[in-house]
């Protein structure tokens, strides 16, 4: 759209909706990626594309997770990784809603988890 204001949301849950190489996402977007929504989440598609089993066969139930960090396949060293090397200074969210009975457990563990992420991968200033 060659505008500065429309930027990009890259939400982590959703990796593998996008397709499978989450290094290359990221630098692809890195022009206009202003906010990561982070969460896990499991790849729908491995498992011969039958990562989860419904019943009854054929319910047109969807699936759709976003799980605690280490709970699914989003690959997170790639991620932050990433995230350091395009030099990403905009908003990062916790973005887990699977946890409802567990949501204060849940919002520390994660903004752990990010803090760790980033004292390993974003240099000390």
């Amino acid at each position: 759209m060659n505008s500065k204001n429309v930027k990009f949301l890259y939400c982590a849950p959703h990796t593998f909706y996008f397709g499978d190489d989450t290094k290359a996402m990221l630098r692809e977007a890195k022009d206009v990626l202003a906010h990561v929504h982070v969460g896990d989440t499991f790849n729908h598609k491995a498992s011969s594309g039958l990562r989860y089993i419904l019943n009854p066969p054929g319910t047109q139930a969807r699936v759709h997770q976003h799980l605690n960090i280490g709970q699914g396949e989003v690959p997170w060293d790639d991620f932050f990784g990433t995230l350091a090397e395009i030099g990403f200074d905009g908003i990062m969210t916790a973005c887990v809603f699977a946890w409802e009975d567990k949501a204060d457990q849940s919002g520390k563990f994660m903004r752990a988890e990010m803090q760790r992420y980033i004292d390993q991968n974003w240099p000390k200033r």
